[in-house]
Formats: structure tokens, C-alpha cells, sequence
């Protein structure tokens, strides 16, 4: 058998075997309905993204079946994490469309029973976080290098444990500089308002609130200087995201090489890189229960795949929250998915060591 022969069988068995998939998945699906669980409350930033998504992904999915988005808060979103790990039957119909859940795992909180890496992985849903400071803080910050001639101010949070609070502690402290914390606020429009007031000078924002809210006004009055956003991190080197196109300022870690400080070596810095991972790329998890049949997950991941080029779902999206939520359903990711979540005990321990640092210093 010649060379191309032998491609083309391979081309038409893979043909064949996603074409059997997919009516396999028309069959699993059709006339019925499919279930996202999202591990907030209605209203917050997780839940509009998901109700978002319900618009649009059905008809990405064989069989088209009725998309419904289901609430189970409380306890930082660890709730609805453990029930769909613990108690969601494994029949293909509830989706997980969870905020937090991975960095929890990667830190081992005790309240997070099961197993994260468990479940059966359909995509990553990135998502950076943008650092700005009041444009006064003494001598006056004007340009994002300035911040480090900056003493004495305060950068603020909402809960030391939180992996938005680590990393904000980490990158303060990996430039050297001298900072008073003080965290939780009940959430980032509390904190805004704090910085407003200046009881806080410095604080991390979600993207999507930064271009709605933070970019069209405080820093187009002036008010605020923009420090730099968090890479992403995909196990191998440091990226750009695409959702900081446009911004006046790096990623961290082409920050703190601009102001000559190099990236430290120790476990601070595999730490931050830890921390950065789960909570940037894969800030958003979307996860079915463990032994999920394979002709449903793999439907899912593919109309997950399909949402991230819908025209309807992008114009959508800019339209709701001006920022268009993406997916990663790679091989790749989901290596990194397990890798992550499964980290060395030392890193796991000098993380819990450092939140108690933090929570120690709290208001001081």
C-alpha cells in the first residue's frame, strides 16, 4: 500500500469516526435537555457569561436540546462545585460552568471535597485581571514604571485566600515594594469604590468591568494609571492575552523585567506561576461529572469549539458586556488542567503559608 493510500484510508477512518460520533451525540441529545450549573448566585459575572452562552450553544450541539442555566451558590462557589462531583448523575446533561473551582483545588482548600481533576474536562475559560493605581499616590504615578518610586499605600482585596489576592500580593511583592493590604471587601464594586475614596490605592479588576467601567471613565479622566494585566501561562512560557489588546500597559512579568527586576527563582516565583495558571487560565472551568458518557462530552467540547467562532454569540456578547468570553477545549489544556491540580505538596504548603502571612498583615 503506497504512502498515500495509507493517508487517505487514515483521513476517511477519522472521517467516519466523527461522523459516528455526532449522530451518536443527535441521538443522546435530541429531545432533551441540558442542564448549566453555574456556582453563583444570579446577576454576578459568572452567571451573565453562562446565560450568554445558553443563548447560543444549542445549536452547536447535536440533537439541539434545550439549554437551561441553573444557580447553586454559597461557600465561594465550592457548593455547586461539590455537588456536581458528588451528587449530579453522570448522564451527559449537566455542564459545569464554574468560577474559582481550580485555583481552590490547586491550594487544597478543605471544603472542596472532590477530586476537580475527576471531573470530565470540556474547556478552560480564560480570564485576566488588570492592576491599576490612583493616578496620585505620591510622587504621582503617571506612567506604570512610577509606581515604583510609590511608598506607604494600601492595595485592597476580598479575601486573602482568594487566588486574585495572592496573586496581587505576589506581584507587589515580587517588584519590592512597600504596601499596606487590606482585603475583604464583599466584592470588586465595593473595592472600587474604596480606591474612589481613596481608603485604597491600588486594586485588580476583572477585564470585562476594566473596559466597561474602569477604561471609559477613570482612566480616560485621568484618575487612574494602569500597571499591568496578568499573562497567561501555558505550562511552557508567558502570553499576551488577546483581551489586552489595546491597553497602556504589559503583562506582569514583562513589567517586572522593564523595571529591572528579574523573575526570582524559588518557591515564590513556582508559586506565582501556580497560582497565575489556575487563576487566569482556567479562572472559568467548564467541567461535566466524572464518567460522563464519551459521545456527550466530546459533543460539548465541540460546541464550545464552534461558540468561540459564532458571529451571533461574539456580537452578543460586545453587546451585553462589551468582552467576549473564549474557550479552550485543546489536548494541551487539558494536560495542563490535570497537571496543575495536581501540584507539588511544597508549593501547595508555602501557598497556605503565604495566605496566612497576608491575613496577618491584614489593615496594617
Amino acid at each position: 500500500m503506497t504512502g498515500f493510500a495509507k493517508t487517505a484510508r487514515a483521513v476517511l477512518a477519522a472521517v467516519a469516526a466523527t461522523f459516528a460520533l455526532t449522530a451518536e451525540a443527535a441521538e443522546f441529545y435530541q429531545g432533551k435537555t441540558l442542564g448549566i450549573l453555574v456556582n453563583f448566585t444570579p446577576g454576578g459575572p459568572t452567571d451573565v457569561e453562562a446565560r450568554l452562552l445558553a443563548r447560543h450553544i444549542g445549536k452547536h450541539i447535536p440533537g439541539n436540546p434545550q439549554i437551561v442555566v441553573r444557580n447553586m451558590g454559597g461557600a465561594g462557589g465550592v457548593i455547586g462545585a461539590n455537588w456536581l462531583g458528588e451528587v449530579a448523575p453522570p448522564d451527559g446533561l449537566t455542564v459545569g460552568y464554574f468560577t474559582g473551582v481550580a485555583s481552590k483545588s490547586a491550594i487544597g482548600e478543605a471544603s472542596l471535597r472532590i477530586d476537580v481533576s475527576k471531573y470530565t474536562f470540556v474547556a478552560g475559560g480564560p480570564g485576566i485581571s488588570v492592576t491599576y493605581a490612583r493616578s496620585d499616590i505620591a510622587p504621582g504615578i503617571r506612567k506604570p514604571a512610577d509606581i515604583m518610586k510609590a511608598k506607604d499605600f494600601w492595595i485592597g482585596g476580598l479575601l486573602p485566600e482568594s487566588d486574585k489576592d495572592i496573586r496581587e500580593r505576589m506581584q507587589f511583592d515580587m517588584l519590592g515594594l512597600k504596601y499596606h493590604y487590606i482585603s475583604n471587601y464583599p466584592g470588586s464594586a465595593e473595592a472600587r469604590l474604596a480606591l474612589e475614596r481613596n481608603e485604597i490605592q491600588a486594586y485588580p479588576e476583572s477585564m470585562p468591568t476594566y473596559r466597561a467601567t474602569i477604561e471609559p471613565n477613570l482612566v480616560k479622566k485621568g484618575e487612574i494609571t494602569t500597571l499591568w494585566f496578568d499573562p497567561l501561562d501555558d505550562g511552557e512560557t508567558f502570553i499576551t492575552s488577546p483581551d489586552a489588546d489595546g491597553i497602556p500597559a504589559k503583562h506582569f512579568v514583562d513589567f517586572l523585567k522593564e523595571v529591572g527586576r528579574e523573575p526570582p527563582k524559588g518557591d515564590l516565583w513556582d508559586a506565582f506561576r501556580l497560582i497565575n495558571s489556575v487563576g487566569t487560565v482556567f479562572l472559568r472551568i467548564i467541567v461535566m461529572p466524572p464518567g460522563t458518557p464519551k459521545e456527550a462530552s466530546e459533543a460539548i467540547r465541540k460546541a464550545f469549539t464552534a461558540v468561540n467562532n459564532d458571529p451571533e454569540y461574539r456580537e452578543d456578547a460586545l453587546k451585553t458586556m462589551k468582552f467576549v468570553p473564549s474557550y479552550l477545549t485543546d489536548d494541551k489544556t487539558e494536560a495542563l488542567f490535570q497537571a496543575k491540580l495536581r501540584p507539588d505538596p511544597r508549593l501547595r504548603d508555602f501557598v497556605r503559608n503565604y495566605v496566612e502571612e497576608g491575613r496577618a498583615k491584614l489593615g496594617k
